[in-house]
């Protein structure tokens, strides 16, 4: 069962931004943003998200 997982980041140009990504566990979906937004992007997070 996917679980949705939210993560602060930090943008290229300097922006934050929350990301909300649905994954099988908390390790896909830190994997999922990273390698959407890149490495060391992530401020925070997972967090569940009901």
């Amino acid at each position: 069962m996917k679980t949705k997982y939210q993560f602060k980041i930090k943008l290229k140009n300097g922006g934050i931004e929350n990301v909300i990504v649905e994954a099988d566990n908390s390790g896909n979906a830190r994997a999922l943003v990273e390698a959407q937004y890149g490495i060391g992007c992530i401020m925070s997070g997972p967090i569940v998200v009901k």
